[in-house]
């Protein structure tokens, strides 16, 4: 019982961010699970060793970092026992150690990214070690404020150890100006006396982002009616009488202007729109040009087409055209086209020859949805199709205009200046704006392991719907097609311990 009560200690401290506390813990935790005191040579862990060498190893002080750097033939001559040598450094090299390789970058002034790299540095021996996995705790700890930010438990398994293989961890954790010195980042074995290595992180030559202007307010302006599009044809296209107050208040600069816009919105607010007004300044004021539409899924692209096959090319009398690797229409559609809807990857291959391309050439307006994704995986090829855009307008000395949309931005300012967008063009509204109030409610589960975590979080789901939403609609999102199915198993059996188990129940039994 003494290991349980001091493990649970251990996860206290942990858990309450004490880095000396926690390590001391731990120690104790190993110090009763193997019997051994702390202040004795960690070599006593291997029973292999004679009483009478150990006792020479203490009297010497020669832990194990020191045995490390001597070769066998001077071990053996140290503790007077010559074919005790390979036996004692074979041992030494299989306590667990680990070689740790931290980089940093800030993602915002007070945000921290930290990439680990760890490499097994010891032998495995299934007589030893197991045949599965060393369990170690990591942890970042700021010494001068004594706190932990992130801790985890970390499992090497014996094929990693046995192949050398250099594992990563990635983990944020919070910076506070005036920044310290240095953090330390510890990984510190869970069974192994002695076994614990310590990476200093200095951000001595850390460079911050700028600090980043405050988000655009919303105005408390009347809502524009949708007669301020001065034309009857695209007033026809909508079924609703005004705009709502974001698209209120950037109509001006979208419908009157062509200078770059970047527009940070939340989902919902009606950022599609914004991307139309953007397009009919097209059809009105240069209608031998062509207006390009870019979403990052084909999904996206589709669903566009449906809409807009619809309301521009029947009812306003505008060519649309899909163009991506499902579908690919023949170029002289494409050159006739007033619209192109189409994906990042497409269209960068069909701008890369735009000199023989005129309808390359043509375009005036370059709408990019989700222009966010270029801090993702497929954010360089964004970046090459505005770098070409600016490239093709210098040459054709006729400029395009950059429409970006994205969700609500923390770096707003750094993608503007990018899209060449100074005083006017630049929306950064905060994510509360929203035309439907949006309410968060956070709750934490603290396990470690993810099928019991998932679990426990069934019944508060369940809880949770009952309280939030108990006659509309409800989406449940889960990480694996298993656990979907898991998930729904456990609130059906919540429903059925209910006065009225059918109560969700929306349809015919029969059907």
């Amino acid at each position: 019982n003494a290991t349980r009560i001091m493990r649970a200690l251990f996860e206290m401290a942990l858990r309450n961010g004490n880095p000396l506390l926690a390590a001391r813990l731990l120690e104790m935790c190993k110090m009763v699970d193997k019997r051994l005191w702390t202040f004795e040579n960690p070599m006593r862990q291997f029973s292999i060793l004679p009483h009478e060498i150990l006792t020479k190893l203490e009297a010497k002080r020669l832990l194990p970092e020191k045995l490390r750097e001597m070769d066998s033939k001077e071990i053996g001559l140290m503790v007077h026992h010559v074919k005790m040598g390979p036996v004692i450094k074979k041992c030494v090299h299989q306590i667990p150690s680990l070689i740790l390789d931290a980089s940093i970058q800030p993602i915002t002034r007070t945000v921290l990214r930290v990439r680990l790299e760890i490499t097994p540095d010891f032998k495995w021996d299934d007589k030893i070690h197991g045949s599965t996995a060393e369990p170690f705790w990591i942890w970042v700890e700021d010494p001068d404020n004594n706190h932990i930010y992130h801790s985890e438990y970390f499992m090497l398994q014996k094929k990693q150890v046995v192949n050398q293989e250099t594992q990563n961890l990635v983990f944020t954790i919070p910076i506070f100006e005036p920044l310290p010195s240095q953090y330390y980042i510890k990984a510190v074995s869970d069974r192994w006396i002695g076994s614990s290595v310590t990476h200093p992180v200095s951000f001595q030559h850390l460079i911050l982002p700028e600090r980043h202007p405050p988000h655009t307010d919303l105005l408390t302006l009347q809502p524009l009616p949708l007669a301020a599009l001065k034309d009857i044809k695209f007033e026809a296209l909508y079924n609703f009488t005004h705009f709502n107050p974001i698209q209120t208040q950037i109509f001006h600069t979208l419908y009157h202007k062509d200078c770059n816009v970047l527009l940070g919105a939340p989902t919902g607010s009606g950022k599609t729109i914004a991307a139309e007004l953007a397009i009919f300044r097209v059809f009105k004021e240069y209608p031998k040009f062509k207006a390009v539409y870019i979403a990052p899924l084909k999904a996206l692209v589709r669903e566009r087409m449906d809409d807009w096959k619809v309301r521009i090319e029947q009812k306003l009398g505008k060519k649309v055209v899909e163009l991506t690797g499902d579908v690919t229409p023949d170029m002289r559609a494409v050159a006739n086209a007033d619209l192109i809807v189409t994906t990042p990857e497409k269209w960068d291959g069909v701008s890369r020859s735009w000199q023989t391309r005129n309808y390359v050439k043509a375009v005036a307006l370059l709408v990019i949805d989700e222009i966010h994704l270029l801090g993702d995986d497929r954010g360089p090829v964004l970046e090459v199709i505005v770098s070409r855009t600016n490239f093709i307008s210098s040459h054709t000395e006729k400029p395009v205009r950059v429409v970006g949309l994205s969700t609500a931005l923390a770096n707003a300012r750094d993608l503007a200046d990018w899209l060449g967008i100074r005083e006017v063009g630049l929306f950064n509204f905060r994510p509360s704006v929203r035309p439907v109030p949006l309410e968060v409610h956070v709750k934490g589960f603290p396990g470690q392991h993810y099928c019991p975590r998932m679990a426990t979080m069934n019944k508060p789901t369940f809880q949770a719907i009952k309280t939030h939403s108990p006659h509309k609609p409800v989406l449940v999102f889960v990480s694996s097609r298993r656990q979907t199915r898991l998930t729904a198993l456990d609130l059906i059996a919540f429903l059925a311990a209910e006065d009225n188990p059918k109560q969700w129940l929306h349809m015919p039994e029969e059907d």
